[in-house]
C-alpha cells in the first residue's frame, strides 16, 4: 500500500510538472514565433512619418557567419547573418530611402559570409537610388570591414577599431608527445611527456589537416598559405578600389594592424571620426532636408524569452554550445577572415 500511494504522488507530481513544461514550451514557441515574424519591422526615430525624404538605420551587430539564427535571438547572441541582412534590404528597398546608415559593429566573420554580405549591399545599390554609408560605434574590423567597402563613406565613432586588413587561417597546433588532455570549465588542459599514439581512418592525401598530433607537411603548408594569400590579395585589391588607396602602402603600412578612429582617417580607412548622432545631422543638413523621417529596422523585445535568457544554466550552457558551433562553422570554412580567438573559441 505504501509503495502505492508512494508511486500515485510521484506519477501525479511528475505529470503536474510535466504538464507545467508543456505549458512554458508552447508559450516559447509562440512567443519566439511571433518575435520572428516581428523582427523586419521598422520603427520611426525621429522625422513625418509622411514625409518622402527617408533616412534608413539599419542596425547589424556581431561576428559574420551563415547562419538562419532564429535561436540566436533566444539566447542573447548578436550575429551578422547575410540572409537576415538581404532579406531587410529587399523591405528597405521598398521604403525608397533616400540614404541608408549601416550601424554596423564586428570583429569580422568567416570569408564566404563577409564577402556575401558585401555583395548584398552592392545589389542593393544597384536596385536603389540610395546612398549607403557605414558607421561604426565600436569595432568595423577584418570581414566587417570588407562588407563595409560596399559604401559610399565610412564613418566611425571617437576610439572605435578599424582595420585588420588581413586574412587568418586555421592555427595548426601540435602536441608533441603529449601525456594526459584533459577538459574543464577554463578549458583544454594538455600535459606532454611520452608520446601517445593516435589511429584515425581517412581516405585522401591530407584529409587529416590540423591533427594535433602530427607536425604538418611544408606541401600542407604552403598550400594553405597559398589560399590565404589568394584571398588577401582580394581584400587588398578591394579596399584599394574603394578607398582609393595604393596597394603597396595597404600590403606595407596598414596590413592587418588595427587602427583607432583617429589613426584609420589618417590612413584613410575611414573618412570621418563622428558619432552616429552627428551623421544624421550631416546628412541632413548635405542634403538639405527640411522635412525628413529617420527609420531605423526594430527587434521587439519578448518577456518570455527575456525571461529564458534570465536562466543562466540555460545561457551558459545555449551561449557555449552557439560559440562552438560558430567555431565549427568558421573551422569548416578553413579560411577565415577572423581569428578564432576573437569570439572565445
Amino acid at each position: 500500500n505504501l509503495m502505492a500511494i508512494f508511486f500515485n504522488v510521484f506519477l501525479r507530481t511528475l505529470g503536474f510538472f510535466f504538464a507545467i513544461l508543456i505549458s512554458v514550451l508552447i508559450i516559447i514557441g509562440i512567443s519566439a514565433y511571433t518575435n520572428y515574424q516581428d523582427k523586419n519591422d521598422f520603427d520611426l526615430v525621429r522625422g513625418n512619418i509622411e514625409s518622402s525624404d527617408t533616412i534608413f538605420i539599419l542596425e547589424i551587430n556581431g561576428p559574420i557567419i551563415q547562419s538562419e539564427s532564429s535561436i540566436n535571438d533566444l539566447v542573447g547572441m548578436n550575429i551578422i547573418s547575410p540572409k537576415e541582412v538581404r532579406i531587410n534590404l529587399d523591405k528597405i528597398i521598398t521604403l525608397n530611402p533616400n540614404i541608408l546608415i549601416v550601424s554596423i559593429n564586428s570583429p569580422g566573420g568567416t570569408v564566404s559570409a563577409s564577402n556575401e554580405l558585401y555583395n548584398h549591399f552592392e545589389e542593393f545599390k544597384k536596385k536603389s537610388n540610395s546612398k549607403i554609408y557605414f558607421h561604426s560605434s565600436e569595432m568595423l574590423a577584418s570581414g566587417g570591414y570588407w562588407s563595409s567597402l560596399a559604401g559610399e563613406k565610412i564613418y566611425a565613432n571617437y576610439g572605435a577599431i578599424i582595420g585588420s586588413i588581413g586574412v587568418k587561417g586555421p592555427d595548426w597546433i601540435y602536441f608533441n608527445k603529449p601525456k594526459l588532455i584533459s577538459f574543464g570549465i577554463l578549458g583544454q588542459t594538455i600535459e606532454v611527456k611520452d608520446e601517445i599514439k593516435v589511429y584515425s581512418t581517412n581516405a585522401g592525401k591530407s584529409k587529416d589537416l590540423f591533427n594535433s598530433f602530427r607536425k604538418p607537411t611544408n606541401e600542407e603548408l604552403n598550400h594553405l598559405n597559398m589560399m590565404v594569400e589568394k584571398i588577401n590579395e582580394d581584400f587588398i585589391q578591394l579596399v584599394s578600389k574603394n578607398r582609393k588607396i595604393e596597394k603597396n602602402i595597404i600590403k606595407e603600412d596598414i596590413g592587418g594592424l588595427i587602427f583607432n578612429s583617429y589613426d584609420a582617417k589618417n590612413n584613410f580607412l575611414i573618412d570621418e571620426e563622428i558619432s552616429l548622432d552627428e551623421l544624421l545631422i550631416l546628412t541632413i543638413k548635405e542634403n538639405k532636408f527640411e522635412d525628413f523621417k529617420i527609420l531605423k529596422n526594430y527587434k521587439s523585445k519578448d518577456f518570455f524569452i527575456d525571461i529564458i535568457t534570465s536562466m543562466n544554466f540555460i545561457k551558459i550552457n545555449n551561449l557555449e554550445k552557439n560559440y562552438l558551433n560558430i567555431c565549427n562553422k568558421m573551422k569548416m570554412n578553413i579560411v577565415s577572415i577572423l581569428s578564432y580567438s576573437s569570439i572565445g573559441c
